[in-house]
């Protein structure tokens, strides 16, 4: 693997071209930490819940850079070398930043795990990273799970220890080592020599949800990475002393940006909670007077349906922000209501980091039908047909922020690198002009639903209708194998204490609404709930493998529901 990794390096006229821009730098974050210690040392850079205890850690830079210090010296102890890769799935807790900045302090490539990860997935993944080492705790996600990781070792050759972290970490119980007692008995002939990372060496992978295919690994740079996070937010600046909130994992690339990285490089602070709990959220937001929010939109929903029914009393936020293709007009109206006045739209990806969003100047509705226009340093092309204005085309992006390269979780096999294409990333999402100078979300081409006429089915447009309709709850237009292309189904969630609508039904409700008719579904899934991504989002790909009999729906009590097809 590490010679995957060196293979994914920039072209050196794309490092000069954005060196020369600005965008990135021969320094890295560990810099940034060092001359914050030395300028800052006892501002607060992280404030970390620890729900289970009911209490904070607060650190400060000078008590954050010692911290890595002695994380790199138990790294190094270990036997952990430049370029080699370490695992960690860990709860969103101070630790797991200063392990991340610790691995790149002796040349290591993180390889952070989300929690919602199973025995089987996280095994693909220490294989396909070729991972040295693996960091837990001794009970997140369960003891179960870490006992089961622990026999991971015996199926992969390159994973040398696992070692679990934690205040009262049960080594005997997962035959692990104590990490934490590895920088107590670290002295200074064991602590790593040398600058750390390079800013443009492969520093972290991360790993797609796979919503709508296989799972990605997503390899990227310390300046791809400080690209995004050089990159303004489109949310109000944090005030002087107000901690930003990281409600996205720290697992996730805007978790990383957002709650490692941008507090590094603006001398800001990042609050954290290590259980996702919207009631506890809004008490910490309340607390602590934090900063605008921007979070997935499940996340926002619940925040806001919390805050309707216990309202805490909450800083004053100009804006929030959803980090959604398009969120729906009812969220939108929800969170103008309960959080702010004004909700602004962001998209991005883990590839790219932000691409596009609205902006704290365009009317308050806007979010809800457009993702506005490209962010800084971002460089869009779209394949359009003047003679067909009304079909969506496929966007690429290159930027500063766009990942050195991707790999197949499962095989380890190269699947693109920005030095093959002049840095041209074919995203994958397709789009639309929202007639007002900026762009509409309009699927994923991964989604798109050809019908038997070959025109490409406008699946968000559907799927807006269809939630209207009294009878349902959330719906996913999926596409199944037909004769000459595919037919869209309806797979829905029934709202509370209502039966699933047959096809001739909303056959009709679209065309009362004007809908084309070759749009609409010609066959009807119940479930009672979406299986769903960390970040909230709808795995198609679940529901595309059960509708066609290739695999089961996980998270929906089996798949069991009502079925129809249209005649």
């Amino acid at each position: 693997m590490p010679e995957l990794f060196d293979a994914l390096r920039p072209l050196p006229a794309t490092a000069a071209r954005y060196r020369e821009q600005g965008w990135w730098r021969d320094g890295t974050f560990l810099d940034d930490l060092r001359d914050a210690a030395e300028r800052a040392p006892g501002r607060p850079v992280i404030i970390s819940w620890r729900a289970a205890e009911g209490r904070a850690v607060t650190l400060t830079f000078a008590e954050l850079a010692d911290r890595v210090e002695r994380y790199a010296a138990a790294l190094h102890r270990l036997g952990v070398r430049r370029g080699e890769a370490v695992a960690f799935q860990l709860p969103d807790r101070w630790e797991t930043a200063v392990l991340t900045l610790a691995c790149w302090r002796v040349g290591a490539v993180t390889v952070p795990l989300s929690l919602r990860f199973g025995r089987r997935e996280v095994g693909r993944m220490l294989a396909s990273t070729g991972a040295v080492l693996l960091v837990t705790t001794d009970r997140d996600p369960g003891p179960e799970h870490i006992a089961a990781l622990a026999r991971l070792a015996d199926d992969l050759p390159d994973l040398r220890h696992h070692a679990v972290l934690g205040d009262t970490a049960d080594t005997a119980a997962t035959g692990a080592l104590d990490f934490d007692a590895l920088p107590r008995t670290a002295h200074a002939p064991n602590a790593p020599q040398g600058p750390g990372l390079g800013p443009d060496e492969a520093a972290a992978v991360l790993f797609t949800s796979g919503t709508t295919g296989s799972a990605t690994a997503v390899v990227h740079s310390l300046n791809t990475l400080y690209a995004g996070v050089r990159r303004a937010l489109p949310i109000p600046p944090l005030r002087p002393g107000q901690p930003f909130p990281v409600l996205t994992p720290l697992s996730h690339g805007a978790g990383l940006r957002n709650g490692v990285l941008r507090p590094l490089v603006h001398r800001t602070s990042a609050l954290y909670c290590d259980e996702w709990d919207a009631g506890r959220w809004l008490d910490l937001l309340g607390t602590y007077r934090a900063g605008a929010l921007i979070a997935p939109p499940a996340m926002l929903e619940s925040l806001a349906a919390e805050q309707s029914r216990r309202p805490r009393d909450l800083p004053a936020w100009e804006a929030v922000a959803a980090m959604a293709a398009s969120p729906s007009r009812e969220l939108v109206d929800l969170l103008r209501r309960t959080l702010s006045g004004h909700v602004v739209n962001a998209l991005g990806s883990t590839e790219t980091g932000g691409i596009l969003a609205t902006g704290l100047t365009d009317p308050p509705e806007r979010a809800a039908r457009s993702v506005g226009r490209p962010m800084p340093g971002i460089e869009l092309r779209m394949a359009t047909d003047d003679s067909r204005p009304d079909q969506a085309s496929q966007v690429d992006v290159r930027s500063p922020s766009t990942c050195l390269g991707t790999f197949d979780r499962d095989t380890g096999r190269l699947r693109w690198r920005a030095a093959d294409t002049d840095g041209w990333y074919a995203t994958g999402d397709l789009m639309l002009p929202d007639g007002e100078g900026g762009l509409r979300y309009a699927g994923r081409a991964s989604d798109r639903i050809s019908g038997t006429t070959q025109l490409m089915i406008p699946v968000l447009d559907v799927e807006t209708e269809l939630r209207e309709h009294p009878a349902i709850a959330d719906v996913a237009l999926v596409g199944y194998p037909a004769e000459h292309g595919d037919l869209p189904c309806a797979v829905v969630v029934p709202a509370d204490g209502r039966s699933a609508p047959e096809p001739a039904e909303l056959r009709a409700w679209l065309a009362g609404r004007g809908m084309t008719d070759w749009y609409w579904p010609t066959r009807v899934e119940a479930v009672p709930r979406f299986p769903r991504n960390e970040l909230g989002k709808v795995r198609k790909n679940v529901l595309r493998a059960w509708l066609t009999g290739d695999g089961p729906l996980p998270e929906a009590d089996g798949g069991a529901g009502a079925g129809a097809e249209a005649g």
